[in-house]
Parts: structure tokens; sequence; C-alpha cells
């Protein structure tokens, strides 16, 4: 008559945990296998270059010529003034 105990269900206690504590890794994962699951992510070679019709140096297809552009807009900035 004096003292209960009140024990949460297993119902409630996964409510009060956020989802995102549960995933958690089993087993540490070695060098090894992170070195290979990484090996495929290196840097492509860039295929789509080509040379810039007005100067010559190479750029990226449909890209404006960096050399190019520094010097139309030096010109701009220079007129500006």
């Amino acid at each position: 008559p004096g003292l209960q105990l009140a024990i949460p269900s297993l119902a409630s206690l996964w409510e009060l945990l956020p989802p995102f504590l549960l995933a958690v890794p089993k087993k540490k994962v070695s060098h090894s296998r992170k070195a290979m699951r990484a090996a495929n992510k290196g840097l492509k070679d860039k295929t789509n270059l080509v040379s810039c019709p007005a100067c010559g140096s190479p750029k990226l297809a449909h890209h404006l010529c960096a050399s190019c552009y520094s010097q139309i807009s030096r010109g701009f900035k220079r007129e500006a003034r």
C-alpha cells in the first residue's frame, strides 16, 4: 500500500530515444578496409579539354578561357576609371 515503483514499458523507452542514437558500428573498421573503400574516390582525368579559339591556351569545353577573361575584365576596369 505504501510504495509503488513505476517501471516504464519498453515501448515508452523507444519513444524517449531519438532514432539517430541507434545506428552505431558493431566493430572497428580496419585501416585496410577503409583504404579499400576509399580507393575508387580518386580524381578523374579531364577529357573535355579544348584549345581556346582566340588565344590557343587549353580550356574546358563550354567554359570561358581564363586568360581571355582576365584581359577583357582588365580592359573594362581601365575604361571604368
